[in-house]
């Protein structure tokens, strides 16, 4: 599913747009892969998009959030030197603005052809998103099929909650890479049972479920939570009696 239909599946009053203007491509990229300018101008035209990764703000059961969507009609969604730029953008904005990040990753991981320049934005995403969480900003990711490589190490593991739909293909191995073996581990299942996802979602829930989480994580806090009274005693219990 294009990367715009999903945003405005999930939210309303979508307003896709790149926070901040993006270097652009030069030739055949950083370092000169043969045919990438030309791949990546086709990509273009097919998807509509100019990059793999579309921002944006919208708004998710009348709360306004920060929206990330991969769009893997370019180039499998892979995360490029200014996919990075713009998903570092994204998050900077939602701090700035103080509204819960809503990614939908779709990726093959980082892009071949920028070598190192692709590889960097997987510590640059990273710790974009520990910024956002030590300004108590919350980061919810919905892992499509496939979510591998950088997008499921970054946005999607990394976030407070994962959720993934069902048989999608999650992890950082792709399967064209990894040797055979438990296929069933690399599943949104198989993740689920590991604790790395905190629920499987059909699509025609996400809406509704997204919209829940969205809503408690950014429910107003109550002040601190007196402990139970086991842990709330300071005197010690009285001894017990022979038996």
């Amino acid at each position: 599913m294009p990367a715009r239909v999903l945003m405005r599946a999930l939210a309303a009053d979508v307003v896709a747009s790149v926070p901040v203007d993006t270097d652009p491509l030069e030739g055949d990229g950083p370092i000169g892969w043969p045919g990438y300018g030309g791949a990546h101008a086709r990509a273009a035209e097919r998807s509509g998009e100019s990059e793999s990764v579309v921002c944006g703000t919208g708004t998710v059961a009348g709360v306004p959030v920060t929206l990330v969507a991969f769009e893997f009609g370019f180039l499998g969604g892979s995360i490029g030197h200014r996919t990075g730029q713009r998903v570092r953008a994204a998050l900077a904005q939602a701090r700035e603005r103080g509204t819960p990040v809503v990614s939908l990753v779709a990726t093959g991981g980082s892009r071949t052809q920028e070598g190192m320049a692709a590889l960097s934005q997987l510590h640059r995403i990273a710790t974009e998103m520990g910024r956002t969480r030590l300004a108590g900003v919350p980061q919810l990711a919905v892992a499509l099929d496939p979510t591998t490589g950088g997008g499921w190490a970054t946005l999607a593991s990394g976030a407070d909650v994962t959720l993934a739909t069902p048989g999608a293909q999650i992890g950082f191995a792709g399967s064209r890479v990894r040797p055979p073996g438990d296929e069933a581990a690399y599943t949104a299942e198989g993740q689920f049972a590991a604790g790395h996802v905190d629920a499987v979602v059909p699509e025609r829930d996400l809406p509704a479920v997204v919209g829940r989480w969205v809503r408690l994580l950014t429910r107003p806090a109550v002040g601190p939570v007196a402990p139970p009274a086991a842990l709330g005693r300071r005197a010690l219990p009285a001894p017990g009696g022979r038996r």
